[in-house]
Parts: C-alpha cells; structure tokens; sequence
C-alpha cells in the first residue's frame, strides 16, 4: 500500500487480527483442549494466560489509538458526543449480545446445562458478578465480555469530553481515568463493576491515545528504534514474574502483560509500516472482534461435536486445531452476514444524520 494512512489502518488491523488470534488459540487449548484426554502435554508451568493478557492490553492500546484517529474531526463539535456514543453501543454491545445467546443456546440445548437466567441479564447490561471461587475477579456470562466493561467505560468518558479541543479532550480522559484509578486504591472489593472500574488498566487506553495524538502532530519513532522495542519484548517477557494474584488486575498485572503489549504498540504504530498482504490483514483484522466474542461459543460447540468422535483417533490437538478452525470460518460468516449489515442498518436508523466525510471514512 502506498498511502501511509492506509499502511497505518493495516498495522491496526494487524494488531487487532493478531491479540484475538492469540485470545482464541489460547483459550481454546488451556480452557478445552488440554483437558480432554491425555491433553496437550505442557504441563502447568504454561498456561497462556500471560499471552493472552498480553493480547488483551494489545485491544486496549488500539482501542485508544483508533478513537482519537476516528474522531479527529469531531473534537469541539456540536452533537458529537449523543452520536459518538451511538456509534460505540452500535458497534460494540449487538455482537456481544449475539454471542451471549449462543452461548446459553450452546450449552442449554448441547449440554443440558441450566443457565441462570438473571446472570444471563445482567451479563447483557456489562454488570458483573463475583465467581463462586472467591477471587477477585469481576465476571460476565460470556466471561471474554469483561473487556467490555473497560471498553464501554473509556468510550463512555472519551464522549462525554468530546465537545472539547483534541488536546484537551485527551488530557481530562486520562486525568479522569488516573483519577478513577487512584480512588482504586482505597476502594473496598465490595462491588465487582466498581472494582473492575478502578484497576489501572485503563493505561493502556491513555497510551493508545497518546501516541495517537503524538503520530497525528508528525512524530515518529526512528526504525531502529522500533526494532530495538520490539527485541524488548523478550527481557520484559522473562524479567517481570507472574502476580500473585493476576485476577486482581493490580500494578503487577500491568507490569507483567502491559509492559510488553506497550512495546509492541510502539513498534508497530510508531511510524509507517508495510504490512504485507494487507488486504487478508485488514479482513483479518474486520473479523477480529467476531473471533474474540465466538471462540469460547464455538469452542463448547465443537467440544459437543468432539465427544461423539470418541471412537475415532481424535486427540486433543485435533480438537484444537478443528475448533480454531471453526473458530475462525464463524467469525468470518459472523462478521460478513450478521455484524456488518447489523451495524450499517443500526448507524443508519440509530446514528444518523452521517456526515459526507463520515460516509467515507473506514468504521474503527
């Protein structure tokens, strides 16, 4: 590609198809596939859940970075925030709901499992619950939603101070976040929705916005430079140890999965990019949230359809390999015949009148 504008919406999509590749395989082999049979033999030393957390952050950045692009030309506008926030809950909670049902319906009419309906509800409204366990750990029906929770919060206050300068704007969204954060350290794990709010996660959200807001002032990352923060992956990797407690979602969670989701954000997005075969990149990349939200539904799927192969060779990597497989051809069909068309029809009623800049500006 030879607009650098269109290398950079590659490189995002290249990070976004790449964390939910990374959030699916790993559930997928250390949720299922490893406990079926002999599993898949790694032992507990490694259970991929630094990599998957690691992928998540990866969401975070990106997320922060995109809506600062997206809504450059939106910043002091009248009427920007009602339609910003339109266009989130349009983009973000349909598909969520979708999966949700297809989970219930996975497990209710596959497995007989009962399903408590009012967890099921209040999943659907982001308002989670403590897990029968007892760790500290805010959880959803659709337990990947919980992501979500941050999601919709950092869009929630990015619209609210959209009616100010760029800049501005920026800064109170981080001020409040850091706010929020601080208030973090004194709140009791009493309420799971208030606990989630005030974990220091939402970093990642304020780097993505920073560096956005620094490439879109001209600045760039010497190459050298990147590469060098890119080979940092690797001691950041094995000098920071596993928290006690990565549930909780602390300062030491952030060291341990932030730092280098961080390093490789700026590798990838602090300077122009060539990313080859960008047209499959940027249909990987469409199709990631899709991926994100269907792989534990498709995974129970396919754990249905694996328990009647019992009398055949089939093994736990042939139950990883089939459901990433599935995985990935259902979040394909999702996002092409349901999440796409859903999306434009539901912006079309619910977020209009559209600018002639926003009809042709690609939808983060």
């Amino acid at each position: 590609m030879n607009n650098p504008s269109e290398r950079k919406i590659a490189a995002i999509q290249l990070l976004r198809a790449a964390a939910a590749l990374i959030v699916a395989a790993s559930h997928i082999a250390f949720g299922f596939a490893d406990s079926i049979g002999g599993g898949l033999g790694f032992g507990p030393d490694w259970r991929g859940e630094r990599e998957a957390q690691l992928a998540v952050m990866l969401f975070f950045i990106v997320s922060g970075y995109v809506m600062v692009q997206a809504a450059s030309g939106r910043f002091g506008t009248p009427g920007a925030r009602g339609l910003f926030w339109r266009r989130r809950i349009i983009r973000i909670m349909p598909p969520y709901w979708l999966a949700s049902g297809l989970l219930a319906a996975v497990l209710v009419f596959a497995f007989g499992r009962p399903v408590d309906p009012e967890h099921v509800v209040r999943s659907l409204l982001l308002i989670p619950v403590w897990p029968a366990s007892g760790e500290l750990r805010p959880l959803l029906f659709l337990w990947v939603g919980w992501t979500l929770l941050y999601e919709m919060a950092f869009y929630f206050l990015f619209g609210l101070f959209l009616p100010l300068p760029r800049g501005r704007a920026i800064m109170v969204v981080a001020g409040v976040l850091a706010a929020a954060i601080i208030a973090g350290t004194w709140v009791a794990p009493v309420d799971p929705l208030i606990f989630a709010l005030t974990r220091p996660l939402p970093v990642m959200f304020v780097a993505g916005m920073l560096l956005a807001l620094w490439r879109g002032q001209g600045g760039v990352i010497p190459q050298g430079v990147r590469c060098l923060a890119l080979l940092a992956v690797i001691p950041a990797v094995l000098l920071v140890s596993e928290p006690a407690m990565p549930t909780a979602a602390g300062w030491d969670y952030l060291a341990w999965c932030g730092i280098p989701a961080l390093l490789i954000a700026l590798a990838v997005l602090g300077g122009p990019l060539a990313v080859p075969a960008a047209g499959l990149v940027n249909r990987a990349g469409d199709a990631s949230y899709a991926l994100y939200l269907l792989h534990v539904p498709v995974a129970w799927l396919w754990l249905w359809l694996w328990e009647r192969l019992r009398g055949t060779e089939a093994g736990p990597w042939d139950y990883l390999a089939g459901a990433m497989l599935a995985s990935m051809a259902a979040s394909w069909v999702f996002f092409r015949w349901a999440e796409q068309p859903m999306t434009l029809a539901l912006n079309r009623w619910l977020a209009a009148p559209h600018s002639l800049q926003d009809r042709h500006r690609k939808t983060p």
